[in-house]
């Protein structure tokens, strides 16, 4: 029997990550990261990754994405959400290399 925790969907651990306070949603623009509760851009020096979760599709492995929960300089807290692998947006994966990248566990 397989172990039911292996492989938790997207919007359950999005569920989690709003009850712990991110509640923000970001995009990427020309400008940087932009929120679309505060309508606020940021740069990457603006602000740290602080939760990385990866997900595989349970039956097409073209279904992967990958969450970051992101929090900024002002104390924003949200995420931002990419495909994983050959469909990934090159141009968001260029701007988080840029942002610190911190460890916390939920």
């Amino acid at each position: 029997m397989a172990n039911e925790n292996y492989m938790t969907p997207l919007i359950l651990i999005l569920d989690q990550l709003r009850k712990n306070g991110y509640t923000d949603d970001f995009i990427l623009t020309n400008e940087g990261l932009f929120s679309k509760n505060t309508n606020e851009t940021y740069r990457p020096e603006d602000l740290s990754i602080e939760k990385v979760y990866r997900f595989e599709g349970y039956s097409n492995p073209d279904d992967m994405a990958i969450m970051f929960g992101i929090k900024s300089y002002n104390g924003v807290r949200g995420v931002v959400i990419d495909a994983y692998g050959a469909y990934e947006n090159d141009e968001l994966g260029k701007f988080l290399k840029n942002v610190k990248l911190e460890e916390h566990k939920i």
